[in-house]
């Protein structure tokens, strides 16, 4: 349900509740006030007739007292008068307009033998009949007896009934009228502006340029929410665009790193066919070369030879230029903040890890000072790490990262190193597995792509940086690396 038709619903509950309250006191404020000027009137008129009917009798004229109930009951058709005169005698006009109830008849008589005011509403709980009977006043007449009035209340219930139904209408009608004047105004004044607002918020999600700014009219609630939409949108372009500028470095260092460790790959590889073809081939050699020396004048014989030395000096071209083309990158050490080489490299997998569901954390001293040691090297390192762990973490997990001072010794001599801890809740390795876990190419993982010369990598690197890596690992339960790297005093 929308928010024009919750306001609507609760503004016509709260009236409805507001104005029955206020139509039900109305009208029985008004039911009473009808009650008491019928009762005034009767009573006024009553005592005018009382003191014109024991005028009459005191001078024995019967016939006025009747003649003058015929006029009443004429002129006031919902008015009845009587005279009850002790001796059982009743005077009352021929015309009989109202029909009394035989309760209020016995009434009237018992109350005129005892000489007594009386005045009821009959029936008590809905009336239909005001009776008043009043005494004749001892000293004007010598005719004891009471005068008796029943006045009809239909006609006073008809003009209750008219002001309740003009009471009902009113109120129902000032209801339907607020009630669309709230529904008209909160379609033009809330619900169309926030029907262009989630238009631009759609707007705002599926474009790739930010939206024309909402127009901006008045001081009120909404103006101030459109404004501040406009201005969201605008910030949220700038961090989009700072957050594209920052994953295209990201991609750039990602795929330098990448481009390394194809040419460390490259540099191992032909470092590999360079020991295990290059001793044959100069085996080959000579005993060709010597074979084409020979004292036997064969030419047969030195043709042969001499095909045998072309197609080894061939093979030797070929891999001197394959080592000429990848060449083992340089280890030699340079200054370098470890911490923000590392954090380099957490930043740039950071998006992977949290599409993966995975927590990564870096634990580091507050500060470290520059030290002389690979930054590529450790960047390298690193990577691998991080990116076999973050292969072997499936669904969701986490990985630790800490890097802290520590030492390792050397020819019976302690140096400082660099400590670097790479944890992770994945898979852990098969203790089968454990003894070739840094051969080259031995992976569990070919058929998603796994290479084999991750962890080759790093053995390698961390190697040829004089430090030292080890591996622990618990199947089902995730592994540990640690590595050591000893870094030189700038001084």
């Amino acid at each position: 349900m929308s928010v024009i038709y919750k306001l609507t619903f609760s503004l016509f509950a709260l009236t409805l509740v507001v104005f029955g309250i206020y139509g039900t006191y109305q009208l029985r404020t008004e039911s009473q006030d009808l009650r008491d000027d019928v009762e005034k009137e009767t009573r006024l008129l009553a005592h005018s007739l009382l003191v014109s009917v024991e005028n009459a009798l005191r001078d024995q004229q019967t016939e006025d007292v009747q003649e003058l109930l015929q006029q009443i009951e004429h002129f006031k058709p919902s008015i009845d008068v009587s005279v009850y005169i002790q001796n059982h005698s009743i005077i009352r006009s021929g015309a009989e307009s109202l029909v009394w109830p035989e309760e209020v008849k016995q009434t009237l008589s018992q109350t005129a033998l005892d000489g007594e005011m009386k005045q009821f509403y009959f029936p008590a709980d809905d009336p239909d009949f005001l009776v008043m009977s009043l005494p004749f006043n001892k000293a004007s007449t010598a005719m004891p007896g009471n005068l008796a009035v029943v006045r009809s209340l239909q006609k006073m219930k008809e003009d209750l009934s008219k002001t309740r139904t003009y009471i009902l209408w009113s109120f129902f009608s000032l209801i339907s009228f607020t009630s669309l004047l709230c529904f008209f105004l909160g379609q033009i004044y809330i619900s169309r502006p926030l029907q262009e607002l989630r238009q631009a918020m759609l707007a705002f999600r599926n474009s790739r340029e930010p939206p024309e700014p909402l127009p901006i009219s008045g001081n009120d609630e909404l103006s101030s929410v459109r404004q501040e939409f406009n201005r969201m949108t605008v910030q949220l372009f700038s961090a989009y665009r700072r957050l594209d500028a920052e994953t295209q470095q990201r991609r750039q260092l990602q795929r330098a790193l990448q481009n390394a460790d194809k040419m460390i790959t490259i540099g191992q590889l032909s470092a590999g066919l360079a020991h295990e073809i290059g001793s044959p081939l100069q085996i080959i050699n000579g005993r060709a070369r010597a074979l084409a020396d020979g004292s036997e004048d064969l030419q047969e014989v030195r043709r042969i030879a001499n095909i045998l030395v072309d197609q080894t000096d061939r093979i030797t071209r070929i891999v001197q230029r394959l080592l000429e083309f990848a060449p083992r990158p340089s280890s030699d050490p340079a200054l370098c903040d470890a911490i923000q080489a590392v954090a380099e490299v957490i930043d740039m997998l950071g998006f992977e890890a949290r599409r993966q569901g995975v927590v990564m954390t870096f634990t580091h001293p507050e500060t470290l000072p520059l030290l002389l040691i690979n930054k590529d090297g450790i960047q390298q390192i690193v990577l691998n790490l991080l990116s076999n762990a973050l292969a072997a973490v499936v669904d969701t997990g986490s990985i630790s990262v800490d890097l802290s001072q520590d030492s390792i010794v050397y020819a019976d001599n302690k140096i400082p190193a660099l400590r670097l801890t790479v944890s992770d809740t994945g898979t852990g390795i098969a203790p089968e597995h454990l003894p070739y876990l840094f051969e080259p190419y031995f992976t569990t993982r070919s058929k998603q792509g796994g290479t084999g010369l991750g962890l080759a990598v790093v053995k390698t690197l961390v190697t040829e940086m004089g430090g030292s890596v080890v591996g622990e690992t618990e199947f089902g339960k995730g592994s540990h690396f640690i590595v050591h790297l000893p870094w030189k005093n700038p001084s």
